[in-house]
């Protein structure tokens, strides 16, 4: 039975279904929110990740949190949409995030995207060091900074997250995708196999839509995007992923009113963001450190295959 939710743009009630796409980063989610978002059925969040359950929603009540999470991220729901959906993926590491989103809806339900850790954790590093969350750019080196970081030492100036730095916590999907199951139970949640996807797109996008109850769209072609990716300037990226902290305010203030970002800062960012953006081959894994994270991350690909019932031998 649908959850009854006022809409994001009137006070009438409406019948809506929700679903939230909670992890894990570097997995495929945003494959699989451009995906569902093209949906005739699904309203996805703009943008995609609000991260409003791990961080302002802490400080709202439960309605008034509801009514500011609607009007801020979907301003643009349309009358034939029937499932709103979210895509934050550090809320699959944070159990309270994972309250939240069931006081929110004690229906929703929830998907995760999952690949090997090894391989999540060397695309994420590469990740927060294009975003420059990490300044360390040598993944063997970041990944030894672990203890000091977590001592409050070391850590990047323009770091706007400390808890990602924890690769062996983040890399630890096993962990967490029992823990959620714990939580709010098997039946509500769907995991998608990030191999599965690149090896069948539309098996696994039908079988995405069976869980969330959608009719199938009749899609069968799919554009599919994992590249890593650099930057030409870290001036100009500094202004295009990760501002200055009174820039962030004051987009944050005006969120917080209803209001949108104006659109000439979305299109300078646009066009900023294209030109200083560059595709590139991420430096392979050392044999050596291979080895080593297939060491302290076999636990976890354990439990992946005692959750799923699959045989990730290919991962190690």
């Amino acid at each position: 039975m649908a959850v009854i939710l006022p809409s994001a743009r009137s006070s009438t009630p409406r019948s809506l279904r929700t679903a939230f796409l909670v992890g894990a980063p570097r997995c495929g989610t945003t494959f699989l929110a451009k995906t569902l978002a093209a949906h005739p059925d699904v309203c996805f969040s703009k943008p995609k990740e609000t991260h409003f359950f791990v961080r302002d929603a802490i400080a709202l009540p439960t309605d008034e949190g509801r009514h500011a999470f609607l009007s801020r991220y979907f301003g643009h729901l349309g009358d034939a949409e029937t499932l709103l959906v979210e895509g934050s993926p550090l809320q699959l590491r944070d159990p309270a995030a994972i309250d939240r989103l069931q006081a929110f809806d004690p229906e929703t339900r929830f998907v995760v995207a999952i690949r090997s850790p090894i391989a999540m954790i060397h695309s994420f590093h590469a990740r927060l060091v294009f975003l420059l969350d990490e300044d360390e750019r040598d993944f063997a080196r970041a990944w030894d900074l672990q203890a000091a970081r977590a001592r409050g030492e070391q850590l990047p100036k323009r770091c706007r997250d400390v808890a990602s730095l924890q690769y062996r916590s983040m890399a630890s999907l096993g962990t967490q995708l029992a823990r959620l199951i714990d939580q709010v139970g098997r039946a509500r949640v769907h995991v998608v196999v990030f191999d599965d996807v690149a090896a069948d797109p539309v098996k696994a996008y039908r079988a995405l839509l069976e869980f969330l109850e959608l009719p199938d769209d009749g899609r069968t072609r799919f554009s599919k995007k994992n590249e890593n990716r650099e930057f030409r300037h870290a001036w100009a990226q500094t202004w295009v992923m990760n501002p200055p902290r009174f820039v962030t305010a004051w987009l944050e203030a005006r969120q917080r009113r209803g209001r949108n970002r104006p659109e000439w800062i979305r299109n300078l960012r646009r066009r900023l963001k294209r030109w200083n953006t560059q595709s590139t081959q991420r430096e392979a894994l050392s044999p050596a450190m291979r080895a080593r994270l297939a060491a302290e991350l076999e636990p976890e690909i354990e439990q992946l295959e005692a959750l799923l019932g699959r045989d990730f031998s290919s991962w190690r």
